[in-house]
């Protein structure tokens, strides 16, 4: 998508946007409508936002930065190609995305709406990557924009569209086993690549928590934390953050993803329901 924006000019405008339409169809549509942001304008002073959008000299920079980094994507359609046939085979009754990469003036990592996931590839350009820098995003976080998370990444994102009305209830444990059950299936259906990529832990703070992985759930029933649901006790657990709050420097945020892998991976081994029935137990109790 973003190549085909990007052609966009004061002589082909009308077409362009045309063709957009046509290839895209709802794509463009929340395109329009969320990340351009049109609202009532006019379509003349809406193709000149396009123009502006396109021709700034920053995102052309940042655009054609994209172009080298992403210049072959055959790496990322094989891997997303295994983990949504694998995903065929785990949930048959369930609807397969079309996926569109764009560039989104680095608002929007991966989103999901209808039948379509879309990837912000200037989102993942590397940790080192001096754009980062610029907007001002903490270094945690720049860990995070890079080619070799887009796959779980993607996976977690559509996961969460399918299954997330199961997700309800509020306390840790609720929420380590939602994560985990999205964390078993990404494992399964990404067997190609490593665990720590599939977390999105460098492989020093992977290896550290698998080691102390007794120590981390001693750490959360001492703290009287598995049934808390004040989110701001456990947030660093279950999101992003720079370190998981009240354990040692070498625990990474989110480290409750692989606290609930443990737990779902554990209850499998124990049980003979299906990946749609795993996805749809919501009783978080039933895994202690």
């Amino acid at each position: 998508f973003d190549r085909d924006l990007f052609k966009i000019n004061k002589k082909n405008q009308k077409e362009i946007v045309l063709a957009l339409k046509n290839k895209y169809g709802s794509f463009y549509d929340v395109f329009e409508s969320q990340i351009i942001n049109r609202g009532d304008l006019s379509n003349q002073i809406y193709y000149q936002e396009l123009i502006a959008f396109t021709q700034h000299q920053d995102m052309r920079e940042a655009y054609d930065t994209v172009q080298v980094v992403f210049s072959d994507l055959s790496k990322l359609e094989y891997e997303l190609g295994i983990a949504f046939w694998n995903f065929s085979q785990f949930f048959p009754k369930l609807k397969i995305p079309k996926i569109a990469a764009f560039f989104s003036g680095f608002n929007y990592g991966v989103i999901t709406f209808d039948d379509y996931i879309a990837i912000g590839l200037e989102n993942f350009l590397g940790a080192n990557s001096k754009y980062y820098s610029f907007i001002g995003k903490p270094k945690y976080l720049r860990f995070q924009n890079q080619e070799r998370f887009i796959s779980a990444n993607v996976l977690e994102a559509w996961l969460n569209e399918c299954f997330q009305s199961y997700h309800t209830e509020k306390d840790l444990l609720s929420q380590l086993i939602y994560k985990g059950k999205v964390m078993y299936c990404i494992d399964k259906m990404l067997p190609q690549i490593s665990l720590a990529d599939k977390f999105r832990f460098n492989q020093n703070q992977m290896n550290w928590t698998k080691d102390n992985e007794e120590a981390i759930w001693q750490y959360f029933i001492h703290n009287d934390l598995l049934f808390s649901k004040d989110e701001k006790r456990f947030r660093s657990y279950i999101n992003y953050a720079p370190f998981a709050k009240g354990m040692p420097k070498e625990v990474p945020g989110r480290v409750g993803y692989f606290i609930g892998y443990k737990i779902v991976s554990s209850y499998m081994k124990n049980s003979e329901i299906d990946y749609n029935q795993l996805m749809s137990l919501q009783d978080s109790r039933e895994f202690l």
